[in-house]
Parts: C-alpha cells; sequence; structure tokens
C-alpha cells in the first residue's frame, strides 16, 4: 500500500505543481526547458502506472513484482537527490522566484526556509523503506 500511496504522488503532484503558469507554461522559461520539464511530468506519471499495475495486477512472482516496483519508483527520487547535491555543477536552483517558494518559518532567531520538493523526496524515500522492510517482514506465500 504504501509504494501505491508513493506511486500515485509522484503521478499526481508533479502534474499539480508544474504543469501551470509558474512551470510548464511560464513564459520566462526557456521553451526547450518546458519541453524538457513536461516530457519529466509525463514520464513520472507513466512510471507510476507501471507500478501501480506491478504491485496490483495479480500474476506471479509477486515478490519480484514488488521489489521491481520499489526501484521502478525509487529511481526519480533519487535522480532528484543527486540533481540537488550536484546543482553547484550546472547553475541550478531548488525553486524560481516567480514559481513555487519554499515555506518559510522561524526557529528562534534563525529564519528557516523549507523546500517543500525536498520535504516530498525525503518522505517518499522514507515511505519506500517502510514498504521494503514491511514486506521482508510477511511470511512467504506459498
Amino acid at each position: 500500500m504504501l509504494v501505491s500511496v508513493v506511486a500515485a504522488a509522484q503521478a499526481l503532484a508533479p502534474a499539480l505543481v508544474e504543469l501551470n503558469k509558474t512551470h510548464a507554461t511560464n513564459p520566462l522559461w526557456t521553451g526547450h526547458a518546458r519541453f524538457h520539464l513536461v516530457w519529466q511530468v509525463l514520464s513520472h506519471t507513466l512510471y507510476s502506472g507501471l507500478v501501480l499495475t506491478l504491485v496490483w495486477w495479480s500474476s506471479p512472482c509477486p515478490p519480484e513484482r514488488f521489489y521491481l516496483a520499489v526501484a521502478l519508483e525509487a529511481g526519480p527520487l533519487l535522480a532528484f537527490l543527486v540533481a540537488m547535491a550536484s546543482r553547484h555543477l550546472y547553475g541550478g536552483t531548488l525553486h524560481d522566484p516567480n514559481g513555487v517558494r519554499p515555506f518559510i518559518f522561524r526557529l528562534g532567531e534563525r529564519r528557516v526556509e523549507l523546500e517543500m520538493n525536498l520535504v516530498l523526496v525525503v518522505v517518499g524515500v522514507g515511505l519506500l523503506f517502510s514498504a521494503v522492510d514491511s514486506f521482508a517482514a510477511l511470511p512467504p506465500v506459498r
């Protein structure tokens, strides 16, 4: 079930957040950047559809299908983390001034910016780890 939640979130959230005027139709973005964004969102949606099929379709080899589903769902999340860690190499940023802004709050005297993409990716990775841990604890199917 947790893998399904991550798959559904990874299919729907980017489509809702990025296929609009702040991203895909943002006139300040180059057409090529917008093309790559739409390609990425559609890829996430198709991968997530495949993951949901692997998780819910009754067929032989449930453990193999489960672990393949987790691996497919983890791929984009790990790619986000690599892109985030290496953004200094290509001039990338986690948000755009005319797009979705980070959540800002105060922690004592300190101003903290919480990048929501990072929060969602970390939660997704945590849910996948939890799903694998729960699945591994199940008795084998005979």
